[in-house]
């Protein structure tokens, strides 16, 4: 039988946008504990936890990461069994957690991406791939772009999060926690950004499916923001950054994909 035990405190930390609808819990069983997370977000959440324990063996070792499904009430993580019920036992955990399976490598390279625009419609990428603004060691797109102007989906996935609410626009770093976005999740594991949309600009909310070419929301200049102008990433999640990837678009009729280059127009025709 138990003769006593010792709870350390869980502390759990989130990096990246928050997610509000995750926790890891434990269920007290005959021999130890029963370690589970609740992810009611919309796309996988990897969480890494290190176990702090003593006369425990766990089921998962002392450290692992785990991706938890999305929309998942109960998911399983690790048992801690007693080792010796004759002595005290403790246990306790840390934390922390983000969007995405962290440990993915593999992704559609080849994926066309649609130019996130109107059809009929062309636009200027002001700051392309590594550019020299903002955009140092970082593969990310500016689309120069009025105020209002109609976003269109360049891939089908689901809506995972979307920021709306903040008018305010400033040219410093310090003002991307005012940056208003919609952020997708892909069927291969990645996600897009459209960030600086209009206040009250998106037309879609989390947990809806998104076509490919579906009109999402209106382009704006809020949070960190030289000028009006849609910024858009893909990008696979890691604990500490983003791993930024290049994308391929379908440019003119849509029978040519390219890279885009600053500086560059390019029109939808499709």
């Amino acid at each position: 039988m138990k003769i006593g035990y010792i709870l350390l405190f869980c502390l759990g930390t989130f990096l990246g946008i928050a997610q509000e609808n995750f926790e890891v819990y434990y269920k007290e069983i005959d021999m130890g504990y029963q370690i589970f997370a609740k992810n009611g977000e919309y796309s996988p959440v990897s969480v890494e936890i290190n176990f702090n324990i003593e006369n425990l063996h766990s089921s998962i070792g002392a450290k692992k990461i785990i991706e938890v499904p999305a929309t998942t009430e109960a998911h399983f993580i690790a048992e801690l069994t007693i080792e010796d019920i004759h002595k005290s036992f403790a246990m306790g955990y840390t934390i922390r957690y983000n969007h995405g399976n962290h440990l993915q490598t593999l992704y559609d390279e080849e994926y066309a991406y649609y130019l996130p625009y109107q059809k009929g419609t062309s636009h200027r990428v002001s700051q392309g791939y590594n550019g020299s603004i903002s955009h140092k060691d970082e593969y990310a797109l500016d689309f120069s772009m009025p105020v209002g102007t109609p976003i269109y989906a360049a891939r089908e996935g689901v809506i995972v999060l979307v920021e709306e609410q903040f008018k305010k626009t400033c040219t410093t770093a310090d003002c991307a926690k005012f940056n208003n976005y919609i952020l997708v999740y892909h069927p291969d594991g990645t996600f897009a950004e459209y960030t600086h949309i209009q206040h009250k600009g998106a037309l879609v909310a989390p947990g809806d499916r998104i076509e490919v070419g579906q009109h999402i929301g209106y382009s704006g200049n809020v949070g960190w923001s030289t000028g009006p102008h849609l910024h858009f990433i893909v990008f696979l999640q890691r604990f500490q950054e983003r791993e930024t990837l290049p994308t391929k678009f379908k440019v003119a009729s849509g029978t040519t994909t390219t890279l885009l280059e600053e500086g560059m127009s390019y029109k939808r025709e499709y």
